[in-house]
């Protein structure tokens, strides 16, 4: 009876075992990129995804919420994320990458080297330290490639506003194309920083706009729409938050040139497969 358990205890190992193997192959068969603005309130975060490699635009608020919403995505056993960029040292972007930071090993990490005063910029850095992260400075020319996907850093150049009490201003501004399709990642980036950006003349032309500021009324220009020109517009935003966004006038700018606007507030998560 005894030999009989240890049989079936064995067969029931090795049951698991074969399970576990069959959906880390199927995941690594599912080579779609996908690209997912995640649900994580009042704040931004989107994941980019081709099989094991990742890359983490921002991390909401909540290091809670953060990891909850990257469990749906990246395989327990992946506990990896190649490269987690900081568009700007506000708590609504990088409070939940220090979950992040502590839970997932990290291989590179990337701002634009503002300074922020707060204690969650503070934490951050502190961890990117202790865990010797390899940091980069994000600054317009540089690319970083995903299998077929190519990500661009569009903003800023290597002079900053750094200025503490204005850390939208220095936002990270990327571009990722695949094939015929295109992403405008903003951050925080502010209107009054337009005539900058379209100074260095770079190719701001998406299929897919990240609203900036989550749709409030000091970003997302007339005149940057139109150099954007997307077909779809996502605001990253918290129900009934007390910031009122995104601005009424914002979202009828959009609606007005025919864009379809979507709302992680009222759709949640919302995800691209390529």
């Amino acid at each position: 009876m005894k030999s009989r358990k240890i049989v079936y205890g064995f067969l029931g190992m090795l049951l698991v075992i074969s399970l576990l193997l069959a959906g880390i192959i199927l995941h690594l068969r599912n080579q779609k990129l996908k690209i997912v603005f995640l649900d994580v309130g009042q704040g931004d975060a989107v994941l980019i995804e081709k099989g094991s490699n990742q890359i983490l635009i921002d991390g909401g608020p909540s290091s809670q919420k953060e990891l909850e919403e990257l469990g749906k995505y990246i395989p327990f056993w992946d506990r990896t994320i190649e490269l987690v960029i900081a568009t700007h040292p506000d708590q609504d972007h990088i409070g939940g990458l220090i979950g992040v930071l502590k839970n997932y090993k990290v291989c590179e990490e990337m701002d634009n080297a503002a300074t922020g005063d707060s204690d969650a910029y503070k934490n951050y850095l502190q961890l990117i330290d202790e865990k010797k992260i390899d940091r980069l400075r994000g600054e317009r020319g540089m690319n970083i490639k995903l299998a077929e996907a190519n990500l661009a850093i569009l903003y800023p150049g290597k002079n900053l506003v750094n200025n503490p009490k204005d850390t939208n201003a220095d936002s990270i501004v990327a571009k990722m194309t695949s094939g015929q399709n295109s992403f405008l990642f903003t951050g925080d980036f502010p209107t009054e920083q337009d005539t900058k950006i379209f100074a260095a003349g770079v190719d701001l032309a998406a299929t897919i706009l990240k609203v900036a500021h989550h749709g409030s009324k000091y970003a997302t220009s007339t005149e940057f729409l139109d150099r954007v020109r997307p077909q779809e517009a996502i605001i990253s935003v918290g129900a009934n938050n007390r910031y009122g966004h995104p601005a009424a006038e914002v979202v009828d700018k959009l609606k007005t040139r025919g864009i379809l606007v979507k709302r992680t507030d009222q759709l949640g998560d919302i995800e691209y497969d390529f």
